[in-house]
């Protein structure tokens, strides 16, 4: 059964969402949002075997975002509304900031072709990128942007010899529905993504698996209860080992107020509800 994470210290009565770890998972890094305040991304150490009162991250501004960090530990890439340099831009973008003895440097934007100005088309607002993903070797940016056409989807970029990153690319597992947030697993055999795009789903927004096949990723099925619930679940992650399992939800104080939960990763039963050999 799922259950909160770091309860009254890492989840509180406040908005907690988007936990990504430390290579050695001694280190988690989340966003927290007051009721009537800003996103911004905090950090707690597990020290003596407890998770330490968190602390507002260095370099964070009044609206950061969904942190996720490589798995070397160097680099950590988030959603920000933070200005852009040359553009006066402060749409949601996606920003990077690099370690280095022990410190988080500046952010910088994400360089090459992922982040779009800020722009409305028919009423519509574009130019939001939220919820950034690398791949292990970081080769490969997962994220989701709005289209006015398609709602929300996922998109994927790889890294050119310049170590900017190429056009960007929509994946096949796109609805007319909105797809966001995705996490892969560290196996890199499963994604797992927040949707609206099932009008029998339980909840508002659901958690979802894709299988990669030999040609991309297979329709993105429902995953069941208790993983879902009537409530909005969503903000995948895993720890760096694969054996846990991290998402939010707010099944506990409705109306988006969401709080961390992990179960076993084992206890998703992928392999089966995917039908994987």
């Amino acid at each position: 059964m799922p259950r909160i994470f770091g309860a009254g210290v890492i989840s509180t009565g406040l908005r907690e969402y988007g936990i990504t770890f430390s290579p050695d998972a001694r280190e988690a890094y989340f966003t927290r949002r007051a009721r009537r305040g800003p996103a911004q991304i905090f950090e707690s150490r597990f020290v003596d075997g407890i998770w330490t009162e968190p602390t507002l991250v260095a370099f964070s501004s009044d609206y950061d975002q969904a942190p996720h960090i490589s798995s070397d530990g160097r680099v950590m890439v988030f959603t920000s509304r933070r200005l852009m340099p040359g553009s006066g831009d402060r749409s949601d973008n996606l920003w990077t900031s690099v370690r280095a003895d022990a410190r988080w440097g500046s952010p910088t934007p994400l360089s090459g072709l992922v982040n779009e100005p800020s722009a409305e088309e028919d009423g519509f607002r574009t130019g939001s990128e939220v919820g950034p993903e690398l791949l292990p070797d970081g080769s490969i940016l997962f994220w989701s942007r709005r289209d006015p056409d398609w709602g929300a989807d996922i998109y994927r970029a790889e890294r050119l010899p310049d170590q900017t990153f190429g056009p960007p690319t929509p994946l096949r597992i796109n609805s007319t529905g909105e797809e966001t947030n995705v996490a892969m697993s560290p196996d890199g055999q499963y994604l797992i993504l927040e949707a609206y795009r099932d009008a029998s789903a339980p909840g508002g927004q659901d958690l979802y698996v894709s299988r990669r096949n030999a040609y991309g990723w297979d329709v993105p099925l429902l995953l069941p209860g208790p993983f879902n619930s009537p409530a909005n679940d969503g903000y995948p992650s895993f720890s760096p080992d694969g054996r846990f399992f991290f998402f939010a939800s707010d099944r506990d104080q409705p109306g988006g107020y969401y709080d961390i939960w992990y179960v076993n990763a084992d206890s998703l039963n992928l392999d089966e509800l995917t039908g994987s050999p």
